[in-house]
């Protein structure tokens, strides 16, 4: 049955899912199916019915609170490295838009508890396909970590994805410095370098 739930879960089949997991006392994760349902009493009820709430249960019950703007209990750096990439990627693909931007801006409270916040939400941002904003969060990153070689990288594939490829080189060149075996990086270098010279393909 827990499987099965899994399943349906990952599928995007949250009530079927809910059902499954609600009838295997798996609380945590019943409640976020209700919450990417839209009902926040029923992820409520459900995140409070543990005696005993784990790390995920009590993230969820910040969350609650922040999708609203909210700030009762602060996350711990382990809550916002576990959870803050799934809980907004979720939210961006269940088109619950004003919790995402709501969660985005509270980015600077995420960021007193793990300060690699900036780059998680860049990280979700350009995988869903917000590229002028990915840049702006991998900025934010950078004056905090500036050595750090997956944001320039995530950063020259943003430009690159706009056409923007000598901004791109730049940012894989940066990547570079810092990680100059990164195979990834060195084989990307190369297609950044055929677009901007392709007569040297």
């Amino acid at each position: 049955m827990q499987q099965k739930a899994k399943e349906l879960f990952y599928n995007g089949d949250y009530n079927k899912a809910l059902e499954l997991f609600s009838k295997a006392n798996l609380n945590y994760e019943a409640g976020l199916c209700a919450l990417l349902l839209g009902d926040e009493n029923n992820a409520k009820i459900f995140w409070t019915k543990d005696k005993e709430q784990d790390i995920a249960t009590k993230w969820g019950l910040i969350i609650l609170n922040v999708i609203h703007l909210k700030i009762k209990e602060r996350p711990t750096f382990f809550q916002v490295r576990a959870f803050l990439e799934v809980y907004l990627n979720l939210f961006i693909q269940t088109k619950h838009l004003n919790w995402a931007e709501n969660v985005i801006s509270a980015c600077d409270i995420f960021a007193r508890a793990n300060p690699e916040t900036y780059k998680f939400i860049a990280r979700v941002l350009f995988a869903n396909g917000y590229m002028e904003l990915s840049h702006k969060f991998l900025n934010e990153s950078k004056k905090l970590f500036y050595c750090d070689p997956e944001a320039h990288f995530i950063d020259s594939q943003a430009y690159f994805i706009e056409g923007k490829y000598k901004e791109s080189l730049n940012s894989i060149n940066e990547t570079l410095k810092s990680a100059g075996d990164y195979y990834p990086a060195i084989e990307f270098k190369k297609v950044i370098e055929q677009k901007i010279n392709p007569q040297t393909a």
